[in-house]
């Protein structure tokens, strides 16, 4: 197997993470992020890159997601990018919350909140996994 098609066995795509947003975790996305998570741990991520991001999410979530937070929730793209900037390991991290945000905030006044929940449950899992594997 070439390393080329092993990261592509490992990586989350943009439908999967809209999958998960759209109606929650499944068998095959808990599989797919439980390697994302491997691979995170394998790029060196540490959970200090992104502890402010998860902090400031965690934040809104006590909150309750409303129309005020989105404008929060919106800014943890930003957040991202900057972690990202200096330190590599957060990129593959920061597109898979990029598509997330996406996916929340584009479907409008629909279920929002309940895409927001979603979200949260996937960047938990994301974590949770990254530290399964060692990630510090």
């Amino acid at each position: 197997m070439s390393k080329h098609s092993h990261d592509q066995q490992d990586t989350l795509g943009r439908s999967d993470v809209v999958s998960w947003i759209r109606g929650g975790p499944t068998t095959d996305l808990i599989i797919k992020v439980d390697a994302f998570g491997r691979t995170l741990q394998k790029k060196g991520l540490s959970t200090s890159q992104i502890r402010q991001v998860f902090t400031r999410l965690k934040a809104i979530e006590a909150k309750g997601y409303n129309q005020e937070r989105k404008i929060e929730f919106l800014m943890l793209k930003p957040h991202l990018a900057y972690a990202s900037g200096r330190h590599a390991s957060v990129k593959p991290l920061k597109r898979i919350i990029d598509w997330g945000i996406d996916a929340v905030v584009e479907s409008g006044g629909e279920d929002q909140i309940g895409k927001f929940k979603n979200f949260c449950r996937l960047f938990e899992a994301i974590l949770a996994y990254h530290k399964a594997y060692g990630g510090k």
